[in-house]
């Protein structure tokens, strides 16, 4: 199985209810499903491990009064691994998905033409 980078990590968040919580995320496109798959991920200068990664649609609340860029922001797909550690995941670690996971985010092109 052909595996396709996702995402460079910007940040990471462990949070109890979903795991470690990855930066960037993305935004929900026409027709998403959340999916949970293995995943492959690469950290800079580590050992490259497998992880079971969720692909959940969030809604992020900005408060009472959310500006019209936090209003299109406000739901978004976020990437999380399930029973990782975050010091396993540094910044700068990348994220290898299957390519319909990916297709499926971004769309063709995006896939494409990385």
């Amino acid at each position: 199985m052909e595996l396709v980078e996702l995402l460079t990590v910007e940040e990471r968040f462990q949070l109890s209810s979903i795991g470690l919580a990855l930066l960037p995320d993305f935004p929900v496109r026409d027709g998403w499903k959340s999916i949970s798959e293995e995943v492959l991920v690469l950290p800079p200068g580590g050992e490259e491990f497998t992880a079971q990664a969720q692909f959940n649609t969030t809604h992020v609340n900005f408060g009472s009064a959310p500006t019209e860029e936090q209003r299109a922001r406000a739901w978004r797909v976020v990437v999380s691994l399930v029973d990782v550690d975050k010091a396993a995941v540094p910044v700068g670690s990348r994220v290898l998905v299957k390519t319909a996971t990916r297709r499926a985010l971004f769309g063709d092109a995006h896939v494409d033409g990385q």
